[in-house]
């Protein structure tokens, strides 16, 4: 499978695989080390999903539509089709084809720009109509976050967020209070009008989140029994890895013919 490293003079790297866009890696320097989770038992393998790394989810996140979970671009080799001098920013480019018109039947342009620099990761996604009839889509940046021990960590601050639980009914929703996120057992929330800009705190170190067009965020770990479950992922993995996702979920966006929409991640480092 075909990938693309991106580095800075100072010895940040990451690296995006050309099936699906997708990061697997992002190391700001050698003393802090790999912040992406990336599970043991992915197979890079041709049209197979890569357990970990941050999957571009479109035309839908999750089963929020009729089309397959988490929608196709994940699966689907993207272009490259620029990087700059420096090798600090790559542009990935998804169009439609025979392959995506049997999967959801409409015209479109997916971008993908990954920015390096040696204290951030932005990833910014541009969704593009370039056909004649409106079409709706929802997504995500899945993103897989390497941590020390999922349960010792905390996220700020989803204080007054209301918030929905997988496996409950989509009507029953919450409030969330002023208290850290914490989490034990498996988690799997989506967070609707979520603040853009969040802390996740694993011992010294700080990973600021934020987002600009993304209207959501999912927070997931599958926990013992759900990492038992997942063939890709060995059973003890859960315990380092927790998903922190841009997403748009609850009010799919809708693009008229030659609309467009683009959402941004950005993840920086800091000392506690």
């Amino acid at each position: 499978m075909n990938k693309t490293t991106l580095k800075t003079p100072f010895g940040a790297t990451a690296t995006i695989y050309h099936q699906g866009a997708h990061i697997t890696s992002w190391i700001p320097s050698p003393e802090l080390g790999e912040q992406i989770f990336v599970a043991k038992g992915s197979e890079f393998a041709p049209g197979k999903a890569i357990r970990g790394g941050v999957p571009v989810c479109f035309p839908q996140f999750a089963a929020f539509g009729s089309g397959a979970k988490h929608g196709f671009a994940r699966n689907i080799e993207w272009r490259l089709s620029g990087i700059n001098n420096d090798q600090t920013e790559a542009v990935f480019t998804l169009s439609d084809n025979e392959q995506t018109r049997a999967l959801w039947p409409h015209a479109f342009e997916l971008t993908l720009t990954v920015h390096l620099t040696p204290t951030q990761l932005t990833m910014t996604l541009g969704v593009a109509n370039t056909g004649d009839q409106r079409f709706d889509f929802s997504g995500a940046l899945h993103t897989y976050f390497a941590v020390s021990d999922y349960t010792a960590v905390n996220i700020r601050s989803f204080e007054g967020t209301t918030y929905w639980d997988n496996g409950t009914e989509l009507s029953h929703r919450y409030v969330a209070n002023s208290e850290p996120l914490q989490l034990a057992g498996a988690f799997d929330r989506v967070y609707f009008d979520a603040p853009d800009s969040l802390k996740l705190t694993d011992g010294p170190v700080i990973k600021h989140i934020s987002k600009t067009g993304f209207t959501d965020v999912v927070v997931w770990n599958p926990g013992a029994q759900g990492a038992m479950d997942l063939k890709d992922m060995d059973n003890d993995e859960y315990l380092t890895m927790l998903c922190i996702e841009a997403a748009i979920v609850d009010k799919p966006k809708t693009l008229l013919a030659g609309e467009s929409w683009q959402g941004v991640q950005a993840l920086t480092l800091s000392h506690a």
